[in-house]
């Protein structure tokens, strides 16, 4: 029997709050690019100024959410740096890089808009208008890292996005026509391009096959999605199932990865101290590790191990598995934790440099053995 766990409610809340930004965004860019302050509509100039406005506000409100939520979620090795400096990450750069790119250029058009008479409508306007080159990329951004390309209201909720978008171009393009002609040919082929490559783009990227592997997916993810699909002998067909593209954690745990933690120590009284290690490992079924281990305190650093505590786990549940330290060699921890079901994980941390202030790398491996 394969045990799969359930999704982090983080990744429902990441869901959500991606696609609402994307509507607000659109809702945002829609409004901007009809510009209803030419068409006659003097008297609603106030009330479209104010939706406008708000709208945008709100969008960056959820884009905030978004970006939490995907960091507190630990299912993917995503950092904060990722979040704002494009195509460094190691899932799926290229596509989270877009976001990244996204992000910035609505932060850049946000903190010019509240410091707007410090930075003068010249300069506003310049940079205002990245937030209609952020919408394309944040769209491009959800189907290359999202886990819902191939859903029916995905598709849905895209179609009515790239509409509405392309009806205030020509709501734009058709006030005072035919003035300035070039101009308004233009933004129509430009607009036109849109819906053309993602027409060309999905059906062999995000909605063909193997996309997940193709778009940069660490391979630890890809091995513990193809084990969440897999069934056991003797299980029935299907019993077996991952829940959000390979969110589940199934079967024997199995993991050989980086990290980067902080060691330090702490004296406890006359002769006794204690080392607290705090790790962060790039796989995120064990993103979060801690040991404690307490003794009497060796000359030098350090200390004679008496007694010791371990907890692990992802970024959700960082107390999933919970145990000791069973031998300790130089810079090699060797531990047993166990989690509430009685299955058991033997982890070796390996401590391989310590630079300043207790900072500290190396590898981790982790095997687990699920009780009888």
């Amino acid at each position: 029997m394969v045990v799969a766990a359930a999704p982090s409610p983080y990744w429902f809340v990441t869901r959500g709050t991606g696609a609402m930004s994307l509507v607000l965004l659109t809702l945002s860019v829609a409004l901007g690019v009809a510009n209803l302050r030419r068409m006659e509509l003097a008297n609603l100039r106030f009330v479209v100024d104010a939706l406008h406005r708000n709208v945008a506000l709100l969008a960056t409100a959820f884009v905030l959410l978004h970006v939490v939520t995907t960091l507190l979620d630990g299912f993917a090795p995503i950092g904060l740096l990722d979040v704002v400096i494009p195509f460094r990450s190691a899932y799926r750069p290229l596509w989270l890089g877009l976001g990244a790119v996204s992000f910035d250029l609505m932060a850049a058009v946000m903190i010019t808009s509240l410091w707007r008479h410090r930075f003068g409508l010249r300069a506003w306007r310049a940079v205002h208008w990245l937030v209609y080159v952020s919408w394309p990329v944040a769209l491009v951004h959800s189907y290359g890292t999202g886990t819902d390309p191939r859903a029916h209201w995905m598709l849905i909720l895209t179609g009515l996005c790239v509409a509405a978008v392309l009806v205030a171009v020509a709501a734009r393009v058709s006030t005072g026509w035919p003035g300035n002609l070039p101009a308004r040919l233009s933004a129509v082929g430009a607009a036109a391009l849109l819906p053309l490559g993602l027409v060309a783009w999905l059906p062999s990227g995000p909605l063909g096959s193997g996309w997940a592997r193709r778009a940069g997916t660490p391979p630890s993810l890809l091995a513990a999605a193809h084990a969440a699909t897999t069934p056991s002998a003797g299980s029935p067909r299907g019993a077996a199932s991952a829940t959000g593209a390979g969110r589940a954690a199934a079967g024997p745990l199995a993991v050989s990865a980086r990290f980067r933690g902080r060691v330090r120590q702490e004296q406890l009284g006359p002769g006794a101290a204690a080392v607290d290690i705090s790790l962060v490992v790039a796989d995120p079924r064990l993103r979060r590790v801690h040991i404690r281990i307490e003794g009497r305190a060796v000359p030098g650093g350090g200390v004679d191990m008496s007694d010791s505590q371990v907890s692990a786990g992802p970024v959700s549940n960082p107390d999933r598995y919970t145990g000791r330290v069973t031998a300790l060699a130089g810079a090699t921890i060797q531990a047993s934790a166990a989690d509430s079901t009685g299955g058991t994980v033997q982890i070796v941390a390996q401590l391989q440099d310590q630079g300043p202030g207790g900072a500290a790398d190396g590898v981790l491996t982790a095997r687990s053995r699920r009780a009888p």
